[in-house]
């Protein structure tokens, strides 16, 4: 049954030659609350005494829809709103759209995972720089049924799945069983990070539309249900798999023995491990709200706000 939860947790990385180098963010001292907050996520108003936005003085901030809990903690620290009106509050519409949205001066600030290679391609393009600051770190997990008996494989084993070389479980350690690979469409986030870390620019086999899904939901209610068997495979963000959308029966995979966890991924011996990014135009304005947010993201109170949404913070 599935079980919805929402949780309330190098300086640059260069878009493919199309980010221009920041100068080092020197937040504003109005951007740091006058007390601590300690506040857990889902409790009432967060305990500042004062704050550095109005609701409606926020800049428009986009985003990956693994980002929606940091973005609505993130509008609770600045504004003091309830978790209730910052949840309604928040508007993403994803990885790549986001970065669109960015480029084409439709959003303002992102927290946003890497994008993928075409989406790169289409900023260069565009000869819009942007400004990426790490905040954050998560990683590309694969996952099956919790009755599949296989619980770890290698890079190269599941590479050899999504390109079609290994379709039976018996080849990898499992029982003899055809593997149904679940997909998700090309410009996703998660789509970026398999491309990145286990596919590269191999040819992917080809799935039947059922099993390239749109939602990062239905990969995994996919996985978890499929033909009431353990033979489906799938992949998404730790965080939201771990955080967002628990679902019975589903258990994360190993790479090579190791388990994806808050703590593998913050010591970095899990091998899929990412940033994840604020980002502005390049030409953002000093003391633009957008560029004040992103600002103050970088400091310990921000990087604090991303460890109570539960997220790994950014390496330093």
């Amino acid at each position: 049954m599935k079980r919805p939860i929402v949780a309330a947790a190098t300086l640059l990385t260069v878009l493919a030659g199309c980010v221009a180098q920041p100068s080092a963010p020197s937040p504003s001292a109005s951007m740091t609350p006058s007390a601590p907050v300690t506040s857990p996520v889902g409790s009432a108003t967060p305990q500042a005494s004062t704050h550095a936005f109005e609701l409606g003085g926020l800049p428009r901030i986009d985003g990956s829809t693994a980002n929606i809990p940091l973005i609505s903690l993130v509008i609770q620290r600045l504004t003091g709103v309830p978790q209730a009106q910052a949840d309604n509050t928040v508007k993403t519409t994803g990885t790549p759209d986001a970065y669109r949205n960015l480029v084409n001066g439709n959003t303002d600030l992102l927290m946003v995972y890497e994008a993928d290679k075409g989406v790169k391609a289409e900023i260069k393009a565009s000869k819009v720089k942007l400004e990426l600051h790490p905040i954050g770190r998560d990683a590309l997990v694969f996952f099956t049924n919790s009755t599949n008996p296989v619980t770890s494989l290698s890079t190269a084993q599941f590479r050899s799945i999504y390109t079609g070389k290994v379709t039976n479980w018996a080849d990898v350690g499992g029982r003899k069983a055809k593997i149904i690979a679940y997909e998700r469409p090309e410009a996703s986030g998660s789509q970026a990070l398999l491309r990145k870390y286990v596919v590269g620019s191999a040819k992917m086999a080809k799935a039947p539309s059922e099993r390239i899904t749109a939602e990062m939901g239905e990969i995994i209610s996919g996985v978890a249900s499929y033909a009431n068997s353990g033979n489906a495979v799938g992949y998404s963000v730790y965080y939201y798999l771990a955080n967002m959308y628990a679902v019975d029966g589903i258990k994360m995979m190993g790479v090579s023995g190791v388990k994806p966890s808050s703590a593998t991924i913050a010591d970095g011996s899990y091998p899929y491990t990412n940033d994840f990014y604020a980002v502005v135009r390049a030409d953002e304005p000093a003391g633009s709200p957008a560029r004040r947010v992103m600002e103050w993201l970088l400091t310990a109170d921000g990087q604090q706000t991303v460890v109570d949404a539960g997220y790994v913070p950014a390496a330093r």
